[in-house]
């Protein structure tokens, strides 16, 4: 079985809708004492197998996230490892980056699965001005509030990152097409797809007519719909040929008010990790004189 020398997780947090009407981001729901649902993402990220982490958020919402985030995190298969001899020598980091929103897709086609889609291609962008070695080449899309198991995708690591098929989380046979949030995996050429259809699919100012300088303007409420596309409608050319669909042992969508308080009286639950993997860690500064030399290393 191939698999992906660079898997990068994205994780979409820009037009999250809820019904939970909290005065916080939704991201930052408890999952449980402690832990947040954009923690869990990271996380399930982390147990997946990416290399990189990448989270599309908004800059109002960025400062909080990468508080309680930190900029990178440990991998948790390498954490430790009994059988070698210096375990903390091989540990892995997983950077994680955030990314906004470009200002000309606000409110043009912004929707929540569109969030997903921009941080692909704000990953693939970065990485191929670095070098071509380091282009991502699958990505598995984490949605914060879709609650599951996910301390069970370990074993499923090396199908999620294979290159042969996309790997989908199921929930009674329904996947992130039928407009589950749900965790999967998609390709490049998937992304490209997905791209393609929001763009050809969304209304824009004027009506399409056969008018080489179109006149007459749509009413507000139906320009640009790609605002209000669906997961099944921006993901919709995911590819399946070869797919893996995981049938999950519980699942619950805590975007809806119901699901979060049916997660919370059940007895099913996200186990909190250790502290390693929940302390938000930042990358050290070096601090300079005026005349350019190093003056202290602030941790």
């Amino acid at each position: 079985m191939n698999t992906a020398s660079h898997m990068a997780g994205i994780i979409p947090v820009a037009n999250l809708q809820t019904d939970l009407e909290a005065p916080f981001d939704p991201v930052l729901t408890l999952v449980a004492p402690g832990y947040t649902a954009i923690q869990k993402s990271v996380l399930e990220c982390a147990i997946a197998g990416c290399r990189t982490i990448w989270i599309v958020c908004g800059d109002d919402t960025a400062p909080i996230i990468r508080k309680i985030v930190g900029e990178w995190i440990f991998d948790p298969v390498y954490l430790s490892r009994p059988h070698v001899r210096f375990p903390s020598e091989h540990q892995r980091e997983i950077p994680i980056y955030y990314v906004p929103i470009h200002p000309k897709d606000m409110d043009r086609r912004d929707s929540y699965g569109w969030s997903a889609l921009y941080g692909i291609a704000s990953a693939w962008r970065v990485a191929s001005k670095i070098s071509r070695w380091l282009l991502p080449d699958k990505y598995f899309i984490s949605f914060p509030l879709g609650l599951h198991n996910v301390y069970g995708l370990r074993p499923l690591r090396q199908q999620i990152s294979s290159t042969e098929g996309n790997f989908f989380l199921s929930h009674k046979e329904q996947t992130v097409l039928d407009n589950l949030p749900l965790s999967f995996t998609m390709s490049g050429d998937d992304f490209l797809q997905c791209r393609r259809q929001v763009n050809s699919l969304t209304t824009k100012e004027y009506y399409n007519t056969d008018e080489q300088y179109p006149s007459e303007k749509l009413p507000l409420s139906e320009r640009w719909s790609a605002r209000h596309f669906d997961f099944a409608t921006v993901f919709g050319p995911t590819d399946r040929t070869n797919a893996v669909d995981h049938e999950v042992d519980w699942y619950y969508d805590a975007s809806q008010w119901e699901e979060y308080r049916n997660y919370l009286g059940s007895e099913n639950f996200i186990k909190k990790p250790a502290k390693i993997l929940t302390q938000p860690r930042r990358h050290a500064k070096l601090t300079y004189t005026q005349e350019g030399s190093v003056e202290e290393i602030e941790d």
